[in-house]
């Protein structure tokens, strides 16, 4: 049991090792500004990730800088925004933005290029990304030794009890 335990801790181990997510929090500075925080659930700075603010109705880039640091103070614009925080490969994290103390101003919308938005909000398998997560590969071949493994002791726990029958 003992060397069951210590295999399996082994085995186990590497996937707490690449597992990790990125986060973004926002904070409203209460003077016209906001606070973007980016980094890893694990504590691991985010330094480099890009941010950029987007308008909502438009899509147009109001803002778009690398962090130096784990957080950035950026001013707080006028018209609905999100911000999006992207860390790399398959990090990327998206929230709306915080609105000003007098609130947003009212932005007009072009009846053509909202339907054409919502197109491009349709999901497409095509589009679909595929996870190349460096844990994702190794939970996977972990699961296939151990269903090896599983089927081998039980082929031969088999065989054990059939001898003992036999005589």
């Amino acid at each position: 049991m003992k060397k069951l335990f210590k295999i399996s801790l082994i085995l186990f181990t590497p996937i707490y090792l690449f597992a990790h997510s990125l986060v973004l929090s926002l904070y409203d500075n209460n003077d016209g500004t906001i606070s973007v925080v980016g980094e890893f659930n694990t504590g691991e700075s985010a330094a480099g990730a890009l941010v950029r603010i987007e308008a909502i109705h438009s899509g147009e880039i109001l803002f778009q800088q690398r962090l130096t640091d784990d957080e950035m103070v950026i001013p707080i614009p006028k018209i609905p925004y999100k911000v999006i925080l992207d860390g790399g490969e398959g990090h990327m994290q998206e929230k709306i933005g915080i609105a000003p103390q007098n609130g947003f101003e009212k932005v007009e919308e072009k009846k053509e290029l909202k339907t054409k938005t919502k197109k491009e909000e349709k999901p497409s398998r095509s589009l679909m990304q595929i996870s190349s997560s460096p844990a994702v590969t190794i939970s996977i071949i972990l699961a296939f030794v151990l269903l090896f493994a599983t089927i081998f002791i039980s082929i031969k726990n088999t065989n054990k009890l059939l001898k003992e029958i036999q005589k």
